[in-house]
């Protein structure tokens, strides 16, 4: 019987409420994969039972290595834990494993975690040893460096036999850590933020600003492939929220003092953005802005910004490096999309000599110089486009939700 094994790693130290986390990690994985399977949770395990020989696809895997919470999976052959059932089994692993690869070494690793099984881990991989060597003679051992691993898990529940150890994107399950926003545009470092509070267990939702005529459809049809590479990862529905800055920017690109348009802009973002958290009931934003890397990131700027905020602002790359989070990127499969060259809402009207520092009473006078900032900002939200995009399908929708 094929099974699919997942294994978890910080939720295993979780005490009282472990079962909690399991059971959405469990939901998550149901929500998101094929129905062949039946699903058991088991300690620090989560098992899923191929129904009717049916297996796992390929689609179903490339899944499960994009759900927070997973630390590793196998796909693996359960059997009765007797010698003559596991010996079986062995053989068809081992068979299968060489029949599309030319391998020359070998290694049996036995883990008995039930006890009560007749042989210890290191005699019982001694015997299974020797049967691979009796009946695939090309092999050989090799303890340190082995090409084929074949580990055999002796369990309560049954024994289960593998070669392989895929690797999940571990984490906490997603829906775990109540709900935030995220101020998400084109570039690189927002969509990575935004998966990594998600593999906080955050779910989320994105608000993104854009500046006709200044942005084309292109950038919208970039923050969307974003949003869908985004939903890939969660088993919500992940809305987008799409609002015009345009008229903010060029009142803010006129004004005397432009050095500070940047941060007034970061600013306005914050409050539409928090009018928007407010109605699709999120606690918390979420933004990827990283300490020094441009002029309205100083610990100054960051401040006056965040004045603007009636919620925490959550920052998870504010001690990254470039390359770091340009790592994350690849990893996550978001940076071909990334760097493809769109105007964002950030990239446009920004001054020759922008400010470093802020004085945020300062920034304020200067708000309330403008008198019909208010109006512009009133004016964005009510004008805003909304998107679903769920298991990369995207819909625009007419009404806001959470």
């Amino acid at each position: 019987m094929q099974v699919v094994i997942v294994r978890v790693d910080e939720i295993g130290l979780k005490n009282k409420n472990k079962m909690f986390f399991m059971h959405k990690l469990k939901d998550n994985i149901q929500s998101k994969i094929s129905q062949n399977f039946i699903f058991r949770v088991n300690n620090n395990r989560i098992y899923l039972i191929s129904q009717q020989n049916m297996g796992i696809t390929v689609k179903d895997v490339d899944i499960l290595k994009k759900i927070f919470g997973i630390h590793s999976f196998s796909i693996a052959e359960k059997t009765e834990s007797n010698i003559d059932s596991i010996k079986i089994q062995v053989y068809k692993v081992a068979k299968k494993s060489l029949e599309n690869n030319n391998y020359k070494t070998f290694k049996i690793s036995v883990n008995r975690a039930n006890k009560s099984f007749p042989y210890n881990s290191q005699e019982f991989a001694g015997i299974i040893g020797e049967f691979i060597l009796n009946n695939f003679p090309q092999l050989k051992v090799d303890l340190n460096h082995p090409e084929l691993n074949i580990e055999i898990d002796i369990r309560k529940e049954g024994t289960f036999i593998f070669n392989n150890r895929l690797e999940g994107p571990s984490g906490l399950p997603v829906g775990t850590s109540s709900k935030g926003t995220v101020l998400l545009s084109g570039g690189i470092d927002s969509p990575v933020a935004t998966l990594l509070m998600m593999r906080r267990g955050m779910s989320l939702n994105a608000v993104n600003f854009y500046s006709p005529p200044f942005t084309g459809p292109k950038s919208l049809s970039k923050i969307l492939k974003i949003g869908s590479i985004v939903s890939e990862y969660t088993s919500f529905p992940f809305y987008l929220y799409v609002v015009p800055l345009t008229k903010i920017q060029l009142l803010l690109r006129d004004i005397k003092e432009n050095k500070y348009s940047v941060i007034l802009q970061r600013r306005s973002m914050m409050r539409i953005t928090n009018k928007i958290s407010d109605i699709t009931n999120t606690k918390v934003l979420v933004s990827g802005e990283n300490l020094g890397q441009v002029a309205s990131q100083t610990i100054e700027n960051l401040l006056t910004i965040s004045d603007s905020s009636q919620k925490v602002v959550l920052r998870p790359l504010i001690g990254y490096t470039k390359n770091e989070t340009i790592k994350l990127s690849h990893k996550f499969g978001l940076y071909e999309t990334s760097i493809l060259p769109y105007e964002d809402s950030c990239s446009v009207f920004i001054p020759s000599k922008p400010a470093t520092k802020s004085d945020t009473n300062h920034i304020k006078s200067i708000e309330n110089s403008l008198p019909n900032l208010g109006e512009l900002e009133e004016e964005a939200l009510n004008d805003v486009k909304k998107y679903k995009i769920e298991d990369s399908k995207i819909s625009e929708i007419d009404h806001f939700e959470s």
